[in-house]
């Protein structure tokens, strides 16, 4: 698939020499594949800016790699044309005290180009990223390296997973449709308590548009404008933020972090977000709501978490026994129970973990099978629950 991917062009015209730019194993495995495949003829740029054609690949040459650095270690050099102008890539890769293994990669052409050296070294590693692995697929960015950028496995989840109330499901799917019709993904913050479903919900959509070849970025508050960057590479890309308000604190308790900043910045454009890339947040704090939506246009969509019907519990304690194997212990979502769930205002996570507490202790005969003794573990624990967020209460 050809790519359309820009380089910045500088004004005048300059002989291309950029030397020993150090880069880690992830960078020089990406460019190297990258070279690889448009060998192979796996891969064609026809339609790119600026296409690039692997003449010939040398393994273990010095002959050419001399004029490049004058040592005599053994290299790998891709010759190969832009512009109809012949480019000497070169990589090198050496241990230092037989502890630290160091990768270097030099380009260079005797050629004038348009751009400058850096911007070209740029538009080789953005090609390599967007035909690699990494389109399409999930990944997780830790931080501001791009060491800790890989792809790993998303977990399965669809829409028939989540149990929340008809109108917030329709709202979920159209997050999607929107996508299948427009190709827009959109920007969505979901707010709760934790357990409430806003991670099962934001873990359904980015199956649903992975599925359609969207890649997913989840990502940490360190590592935003690296994931602004990839996403806008292998868009159309989602970036997903889990839990934001432990990363960017508050700004009213004067303990907000230097991400805070970064992202208002990302959501109101400065970081030139492409319009194919979208963010699912999620947070458990109803100040980061007041914050990001002071602007309009920040985000599209806030949604409350935390209302369960009486059918959402039932089929959250169902789901939970099927999860165990115990799917025939129907006394646990007998009408009493989901009605003690529904009053004490419970969350799906809690009801979800309660329910095989509650099928556990049963079957090792802790517990009698009869909605009496259940409900009164249930209350115990919950008026337990209630007194502790009181502060009436002490955990030894």
């Amino acid at each position: 698939m050809a790519t359309t991917i820009t380089i910045k062009r500088t004004k005048t015209t300059q002989a291309l020499a950029l030397y020993n730019h150090r880069i880690n194993d992830l960078i020089r495995n990406l460019l190297f594949e990258f070279v690889s495949n448009l060998k192979q003829q796996t891969i064609e740029m026809s339609n790119a800016e600026f296409p690039i054609e692997i003449q010939y690949i040398l393994e273990n040459t010095t002959e050419i790699s001399e004029a490049v650095r004058n040592d005599s270690t053994k290299n790998t050099v891709v010759l190969c044309k832009i512009e109809e102008k012949d480019v000497i890539i070169n990589f090198k890769s050496y241990w230092y005290n037989d502890q630290y293994l160091y990768n270097e990669v030099t380009i260079v052409s005797p050629s004038h180009f348009n751009f400058t050296d850096v911007s070209l070294f740029e538009y080789f590693l953005d090609n390599a990223i967007y035909h690699s692995e990494f389109k399409g697929a999930y990944i997780n960015i830790d931080g501001e390296d791009i060491q800790n950028f890989y792809a790993h496995e998303l977990p399965e989840r669809t829409f028939d997973d989540i149990y929340l109330p008809a109108k917030m499901i329709q709202d979920l799917k159209g997050y999607t449709a929107v996508f299948e019709k427009r190709q827009r993904i959109m920007r969505y913050m979901f707010v709760g308590a934790p357990g409430s479903g806003k991670t099962e919900s934001l873990i359904v959509i980015a199956n649903a548009l992975k599925a359609q070849g969207v890649t997913v970025l989840k990502v940490s508050a360190a590592g935003l404008r690296n994931a602004v960057k990839f996403a806008n590479i292998l868009a159309p890309a989602l970036i997903v933020l889990d839990d934001i308000d432990l990363e960017l604190g508050n700004r009213d308790d004067y303990n907000q972090t230097a991400y805070l900043k970064s992202f208002l910045d990302i959501l109101d454009g400065v970081e030139k977000i492409n319009p194919n890339v979208g963010i699912l947040a999620t947070t458990n704090s109803l100040w980061l709501v007041d914050t990001a939506a002071q602007r309009p246009g920040r985000f599209n969509k806030i949604m409350s978490f935390g209302e369960l019907t009486k059918e959402n519990i039932t089929n959250i304690i169902k789901k939970s026994l099927n999860a165990i194997g115990m799917p025939d212990m129907k006394v646990l979502y007998d009408a009493k129970l989901v009605e003690h769930y529904d009053t004490t205002k419970q969350t799906g996570a809690y009801i979800f973990n309660m329910t095989q507490m509650l099928a556990n202790q049963i079957d090792i005969d802790m517990i009698k099978p009869t909605v009496k003794d259940i409900l009164a573990y249930m209350k115990d624990d919950s008026d337990l629950l209630a007194s502790l967020k009181e502060g009436n209460g002490a955990i030894y």
